[in-house]
């Protein structure tokens, strides 16, 4: 959801990490990174099992075993 701050964050955000003054965890930025990614991809299979098969269909996928 875009927020009109968004860019001002942004650009604070730069201006922080050109001063130095911003330390990055690699390691949490990569684990929330492919976090987001694999909730993306299962949120577009799941899209894709709903236009194919219907709400039905997906319903009955998440069902535990």
């Amino acid at each position: 959801m875009p927020n009109e701050n968004t860019p001002m964050r942004i650009n604070e955000l730069k201006t922080q990490i050109d001063r130095a003054a911003y330390q990055v965890d690699v390691d949490a930025v990569a684990e929330a990174f492919v976090s987001r990614m694999l909730a993306v991809h299962g949120a577009l299979r799941r899209a894709d099992v709903r236009a194919l098969l219907g709400d039905a269909a997906l319903n009955e996928i998440a069902q535990p075993a």
